[in-house]
């Protein structure tokens, strides 16, 4: 007699269970490169999944429109920021830089008129997600003296942004300037 099942189970079979590797570290429990055989540090692999692939600088302005974006939810939380910024640094911040591949974590782009005296925000957005995670106020100096961050807005919905202090928001800024625009923050005044 004809068997669906059996039929089906000479073309399908089930796959054995695997019984879990064996315990393959040295006594002593450390790891060689046997262990990571692509030799993957696991920071790099944690500031890879934060911040992506080194950016290049922008010849222009990047705009808000460049990019599909989320506002800040409700929970917005404000905290004094002051740091020097160099006429060379505040080019580079106000260009931004504008994603080109999956690899690239971060959309920057800036709002307001260039001109002595002005604020002008510097909005930090995930790319996959366009969420806005923080916004970095910088006052614009005279005309070759640069400017100075003045502030920093940043998310403070903990669905948006997983346990963050203003000295972590901080760090992030500071490292998405580093890494994605290529400028390094002076120390706090």
């Amino acid at each position: 007699m004809f068997s669906i099942s059996k039929f089906f189970s000479k073309l399908f079979p089930r796959k054995q269970k695997r019984k879990p590797p064996a315990n393959t570290l040295p006594p002593d429990g450390t790891l060689t490169h046997s262990h990571n055989p692509g030799g993957v540090d696991s920071l790099d692999l944690a500031h890879f999944v934060m911040y992506g692939q080194p950016g290049a600088p922008t010849e222009h302005r990047v705009l808000p429109t460049a990019w599909k974006t989320k506002p800040f939810t409700r929970t917005v939380i404000t905290t004094p920021w002051s740091v020097p910024i160099t006429p060379p640094q505040l080019t580079a911040l106000i260009n931004g830089f504008k994603p080109r591949e999956m690899e690239d974590k971060w959309f920057v782009c800036s709002e307001g008129e260039v001109k002595e005296g002005e604020t002008v925000n510097l909005n930090f957005y995930r790319s996959w997600t366009g969420r806005k995670i923080s916004t970095m106020e910088i006052l614009v100096g005279r005309e070759g003296e640069g400017g100075r961050v003045s502030g920093l807005l940043w998310e403070g919905s903990k669905d948006v942004v997983k346990e963050q202090d203003s000295e972590g928001v901080k760090d992030v800024v500071r490292e998405v300037c580093r890494w994605v625009l290529g400028v390094e923050l002076g120390a706090d005044e």
